[in-house]
């Protein structure tokens, strides 16, 4: 029963985090080669602690498209095994084509904190709900 739930959940918050996208338009996208790109920038992001108490940080890159904004936004996350750097490509040309995206290394990864909990709702589903506030809070999302 847990692992349906786990599963449904799952399913729901990237239908939900998809869901948003399709229905903005982005701004256009410029063919200018002369354009330098989105700007990127790093973060640690504090999220939900480990069930012993431990603070856990995810290590995150937002690529801002050129303009001021607002833009739509997009979550991107990896697959298992992976990181953050999996996604820079995707990344720039979603940027490239007017989204402001975060993209981050998931709990037990890379340099993110904390341990890997297998979609767990409590951690991983928690932590991209975090991620998600995180883009609601900025000004040019």
């Amino acid at each position: 029963m847990r692992a349906r739930s786990t599963a449904a959940l799952a399913g729901a918050l990237a239908l939900a985090l998809a869901a948003p996208v399709a229905l903005l338009s982005p701004a256009a996208a410029t063919d200018d080669p002369g354009t330098a790109g989105p700007r990127v920038s790093e973060a640690l992001v504090a999220v939900g602690p480990e069930p012993g108490g431990a603070e856990v940080e995810l290590d995150t890159s937002v690529f801002v498209p050129d303009g001021d904004g607002p833009h739509p936004a997009v979550l991107l996350t990896h697959g298992f095994g992976g990181s953050k750097d999996d996604l820079v490509e995707q990344a720039d040309d979603l940027a490239d084509d007017g989204y402001l995206v975060l993209t981050y290394t998931a709990r037990g990864f890379g340099a993110s904190g904390g341990r890997i909990h297998l979609a767990d709702p409590d951690y991983e589903i928690a932590d991209a709900r975090a991620l998600v506030d995180v883009l609601a809070e900025r000004d040019d999302v």
